[in-house]
Formats: structure tokens, sequence, C-alpha cells
């Protein structure tokens, strides 16, 4: 007996392509407020659409045809999302999909996927998945929800932090390898505490340890509290 087909794990770049989502309950709900997040330009057909999606096409983020499913509504979609409780659109989404060569994901039919949206645990530019490949998205999400405890918005600080830092230390000179052990040093310190605390003092000190003499690491804090700021309300809200 054959196993699941395995997944190859992406990031995909949605930012300002059609994303087709077929339906308007629930599900649908959750898929187009992650494909909204990614900046996708989401197109809903559905006859009926929760209070959500409506608020949203009223204020023009989305566009909602009210009516059912055509095939010609993937006409230049890069990815569509059958979110329907209806089991003959959904194949019949899926045939489409696969006739027009557009990248689908079923909610009801895993196998016809070619594609899982893994449960999301996102602080910042700090993105975690878990996918258990559609078998068990309770499973997966279960699983999120241990983590998130673990990964709070200091976590997003960070890897805006290390973004500054890289940039700082790649246009201080010094070749590949002498720029590995920085960041092997910058590792080692406690970023975390720094941040959660909002010691910006402690964490310049910590940062000049690191970073070779001639780098200042103050101008990067300096801007790192108002990012710090957003991230927390962000978290709290």
């Amino acid at each position: 007996m054959s196993g699941p087909t395995p997944l190859y794990p992406v990031n995909l770049k949605i930012a300002g392509r059609l994303c087709l989502v077929v339906g308007g309950g629930p599900v649908a709900v959750r898929k187009v407020e992650s494909l909204l997040v990614g900046g996708g330009k989401v197109l809903v057909v559905s006859p009926e659409a929760a209070a959500p999606l409506r608020r949203l096409a009223q204020a023009g983020t989305i566009e909602w045809r009210q009516r059912p499913y055509r095939a010609g509504d993937l006409d230049g979609a890069f990815i569509v999302i059958a979110a329907t409780n209806q089991p003959e659109v959904q194949r019949q989404v899926a045939r489409d999909a696969a006739a027009g060569r557009v990248l689908l994901n079923s909610t009801d039919d895993p196998l016809a996927c070619d594609f899982q949206v893994p449960s999301q645990l996102k602080r910042g530019d700090l993105l975690i998945t878990v996918s258990t490949g559609g078998a068990s998205p309770a499973f997966s999400r279960r699983i999120r929800e241990s983590l998130e405890a673990e990964f709070g918005w200091e976590y997003g600080v960070i890897v805006d932090l290390l973004g500054r830092l890289r940039t700082l230390v790649m246009g201080g000179g010094g070749d590949a390898a002498n720029h590995a052990l920085v960041f092997r040093d910058i590792m080692e310190l406690d970023l975390v505490g720094r941040i959660r605390e909002t010691d910006w003092d402690g964490l310049v000190g910590v940062l000049k340890t690191a970073l070779p003499p001639h780098l200042d690491p103050e101008p990067v804090v300096l801007a790192l509290v108002e990012v710090a700021s957003r991230e927390k309300n962000e978290f709290s809200l």
C-alpha cells in the first residue's frame, strides 16, 4: 500500500496575484483572511457570503461575484481554493483547475490538492507553519497553539533586528567567513530577554560585544523601538 504523496514545502508569493475562492462560508472566510495577509488579489464566487466577506466586499478589499461558480472564473487565477459544501462543485473546480493548470487547494479532498495550507504562526516576518499533509488540520492547529505560548511578539522584532544587522555587517567590509563568525556570536546573545524587557541600552551593549568595533549598533536599535511597539500592540489585540 503506497503512502500519501510527499509534499515540497515552499513559501509562495501571491502579492498582487489573482486568488480565487469558491464558497462563502466560515471556511472561505478563514482562507480569504489568510490570502489577504499575503497580499493576494482575492475574488470570491458564491451565491451567498458570510458577513465578514460581505464587509470586505463592500469595502472594496475583495471582489465578490454573487452567483454560482462557472469555469471561466478561473481565467487569470494564480491559485484557487475550493471551499464549498457541495461535492459536485468541488469536483468541477478541481477538474477546471487541472485543465487550466491553476494551483488548487480543495478543503474536502487532500488528494486533489496541488498544495496544502498549513497551520500558521506569524510574528512579524517570522512565519512558522505546521502541516500534517492534510491528514489532520485539527492536530496541526493544536501544535500551532502550543507554539504560540513559546514564540511571543519579541520574535518578530528579533527577525527585524537581524535583518538590519545583516545589512550593517555585510556593508562594513570583511568576507563571508568573517560575517558567519559575527552572526554566530550574535546568536549566542540573549536577544529575546533584552527585547522582551525593552532593555534597549542593554541590547546595544551586548551587540557591541559581538560586532566588529567599527560597527555601531545604536542606530539599528533605535530604529527597532517603533517596530517593537507595533509588534507588541498587535500581539495584545
